[in-house]
C-alpha cells in the first residue's frame, strides 16, 4: 500500500500500522487463530507456573509464534485462493489442503514440545 504522508517519521510507522490492522483482522475473522490463541495463553501460563527455563522459554515461544505465523499464512492461503477462483476446483482444494497440512505439522509439533517440556516437571 501506498502512504500519502510525506512525513519521514509517519512513513517509519506506516507498515507498523498495517501489519497490526492486518493482524486484528484475521483475529477478529479466523477461528483457528483464536483457538491457536488461546492455547498459546494457556502455554504462556503454564510456563509460568512451572517456572521453565530460559531456554525453554525460547523454545515455548518460536513454536507458538511459528504455530500463530502459519495460521495466519494458511488463513491468507485461503482468501487469496478463494479470490482467485471462488469456484470448487481440485487444485485450489490441494493447494488449501497444504496450507493446511503446515499448520497441523506445527500445532502436533507444539504439543509435543509442550509434552517434553511440562510432563518433566508434574
Amino acid at each position: 500500500m501506498n502512504s500519502v504522508s510525506k512525513d519521514p517519521k509517519a512513513k517509519k510507522w506506516i507498515g507498523f500500522r498495517f501489519a497490526l490492522s492486518g493482524l486484528s483482522g484475521m483475529i477478529r475473522e479466523e477461528r483457528n487463530l483464536k483457538i491457536h490463541l488461546g492455547a498459546s495463553v494457556l502455554v504462556v501460563v503454564t510456563g509460568f507456573i512451572f517456572t521453565v527455563s530460559v531456554v525453554e522459554w525460547a523454545i515455548l515461544l518460536l513454536t507458538i509464534a511459528l504455530v500463530l505465523s502459519l495460521e495466519v499464512m494458511n488463513a491468507v492461503v485461503e482468501r487469496v485462493m478463494d479470490f482467485i477462483h471462488p469456484d470448487y476446483h481440485q487444485k485450489v482444494k490441494v493447494i488449501k489442503d497444504a496450507a493446511a497440512g503446515a499448520v497441523l505439522i506445527a500445532a502436533i509439533m507444539a504439543v509435543l514440545i509442550a509434552i517434553v517440556i511440562f510432563v518433566p516437571k508434574l
